[in-house]
């Protein structure tokens, strides 16, 4: 059972037994002499503590609703152990208008302290957010002045993840995080050697392994900005492979973060229709074909399915 849960039960069971204790209280306690009846005054004023905090735990719902069990329960007592005391029912008559009046007064005011609380975290989480933006826009100028050609690929990712993102049902928030960290993902890159960066031939070991570090460095600075460390964790696994034999944890299939897989395969297709210096682009059927022969090793099979359904959406244009 999930904390959540246990803590509601915990709060449902001491509303019910404060409400069973105290109506016990009532019909256990006489009503023959003065100092009797002050017990029933107090035992009255607990009902208005188990309301307030019925109305603070569950809003405008939880007041109410244990305004009415009381107010039945308490009526109950009123007819069994008043019975013909006309004088002192309409004192109780008026306490229950008093805990009805109560349940939905305080109920509403918590619901709208709760939906006041609510709208400054959301203000708070736009602030953050724009701040991600702004830290991101910083870090996007940084990568352009190292790179142009990683901008514009960067840009290009970002808009085909998007759209797959979609085709597999992404969320609008969980979009924004792939779109922001589809524009960064490469961001590592301004931790590897020129050398190595703009080498057109094959890696040796030590380059290659320097160059695999890049989602780490790309990771550890995201971090750094606030608010950012899903979208880290997104660019930290986007060279995971579902065989496992990606970079750099090893993740396999369900290990890699789905904004990942995502971000993974709009990589790999603007790589191979993207020209470089060193490279014709490829047509769109061929980088299929190639995607394709992933499947299932490199890139997430699901994916593939969605990239090929968005392509067709538009011709096969990227």
């Amino acid at each position: 059972m999930k904390a959540e849960d246990r803590s509601n039960v915990l709060r449902i069971t001491v509303l019910i037994l404060a409400i069973l204790g105290v109506t016990v209280g009532h019909f256990v306690v006489g009503t023959t002499t003065h100092p009797l009846h002050i017990v029933h005054v107090f035992l009255r004023c607990l009902y208005l503590l188990i309301i307030i905090a019925s109305a603070v735990w569950y809003g405008l719902k939880g007041g109410i609703v244990s305004a009415l069990l009381i107010s039945i329960l308490f009526g109950s007592h009123v007819l069994i152990s008043w019975a013909g005391n006309s004088m002192e029912n309409v004192n109780q008559a008026a306490m229950i208008g008093v805990y009805l009046i109560l349940g939905s007064v305080a109920g509403l005011l918590v619901e709208f302290q709760n939906k006041e609380r609510e709208a400054r975290l959301e203000t708070e989480r736009r602030a953050e957010r724009e701040a991600v933006i702004q830290g991101f826009a910083s870090l996007s100028h940084a990568l352009n002045a190292r790179d142009e050609y990683t901008r514009k690929h960067s840009e290009n990712v970002a808009q085909l993840a998007v759209r797959i993102g979609r085709r597999r049902g992404i969320g609008d928030a969980e979009l924004e995080d792939l779109r922001l960290a589809a524009l960064v993902h490469d961001i590592g890159k301004i931790g590897v050697r020129d050398d190595i960066l703009f080498k057109e031939d094959r890696f040796s070991p030590e380059e290659r392994e320097r160059m695999e570090r890049h989602p780490e460095i790309a990771a550890e600075i995201l971090r750094a900005i606030k608010g950012a460390s899903r979208i880290a964790d997104i660019v930290l696994a986007h060279h995971e492979c579902p065989d496992g034999s990606g970079y750099p944890r090893g993740l396999r299939n369900g290990e890699i973060p789905v904004e990942a897989e995502i971000l993974s395969v709009a990589d790999v297709y603007c790589a191979l229709t993207e020209e470089r210096p060193y490279k014709k682009a490829e047509q769109p059927e061929k980088a299929l074909e190639i995607i394709h022969r992933m499947a299932g090793r490199k890139l997430d099979p699901e994916t593939i399915l969605a990239l090929e359904e968005t392509l067709g959406e538009q011709g096969g244009s990227s």
